[in-house]
């Protein structure tokens, strides 16, 4: 109820801003508002967490690609310092999973709070935003891929402050949105203090298997057959998957400086 209570209190305060904003990064006073308000507490409770150890456990699930079970040991520390420790091969990213919420929306511009609304989960919430090219993470297959519109999804759940679900889609105007990829996070207590991760699943779509090579055409042709409505409808999505366990959490008992951290 206090939560509801705040969003009020928000809401009212906005109206006070209700003109039209200049801001790019939010698509008006109300949102940047509101939205603010949501990832900063979302990021405080992240800082409560000032140092933890962790095994993670990764499972590949990718067409024609078979994989063993890899295992990392995985050490944080305050602010943004990492220790990743592979048990034979395999390669650990560390965006997205060891980082601050802000990660996720500090990539996006007209961020707006979207209507959804989960009967069975009614604390959660959906920051929309248009994915910023220029300063995502990843090196785009060439300059026609920029052309695209991106739109993504964060769900934060505002009783224990952390992000559930980050989804992303190719925005299409008269046809449904075509998915990119769905991360969804599931978190128990440890120690009863800390929510933390317990299991991520992060799937990747792609309307066929002919996308790797249209995403290496020089030319604008590919976009079309990439958002094209004329599509078989039959085809199916190819889906990859892949599954991340955490276990066995060591949370705020200090980091030895002898541990190598990298930023």
């Amino acid at each position: 109820m206090k939560y509801l209570l705040k969003y009020f209190l928000l809401l009212s305060l906005s109206a006070l801003f209700s003109k039209e904003s200049d801001f790019q990064d939010y698509a008006s006073n109300q949102d940047k508002l509101i939205c603010e308000y949501l990832i900063m507490e979302t990021h405080s409770k992240f800082l409560e967490i000032k140092d933890y150890k962790v095994d993670v456990y990764v499972d590949l699930y990718m067409p024609a690609i078979r994989m063993p079970r890899s295992k990392y040991r995985v050490i944080y520390k305050y602010p943004n310092l990492v220790d990743i420790e592979s048990e034979g091969f395999g390669v650990l990213p560390k965006a997205g999973l060891f980082e601050s919420p802000l990660e996720n929306f500090n990539n996006l511009s007209f961020k707006r709070l979207t209507n959804f609304k989960d009967s069975l989960n009614i604390n959660d919430v959906i920051i929309q935003g248009d994915a910023i090219f220029d300063s995502l993470k990843f090196v785009t297959p060439n300059e026609y891929f920029k052309m695209i519109d991106i739109i993504v999804d964060v769900k934060i759940d505002t009783l224990n402050w952390v992000v559930k679900n980050v989804k992303a889609e190719i925005y299409r105007r008269r046809e449904d949105n075509v998915p990119l990829f769905e991360i969804d996070n599931f978190y128990q207590f440890i120690d009863d203090d800390f929510y933390m991760p317990t299991k991520s699943i992060a799937k990747y779509f792609i309307k066929d298997k002919k996308l790797s090579n249209w995403l290496n055409d020089e030319n604008e042709e590919y976009l079309d057959k990439l958002t094209s409505s004329n599509q078989d409808a039959s085809v199916e999505l190819v889906e990859g998957r892949i599954e991340v366990f955490y276990s066995n959490y060591i949370i705020n008992r200090g980091i030895g400086d002898k541990v190598p951290m990298q930023e």
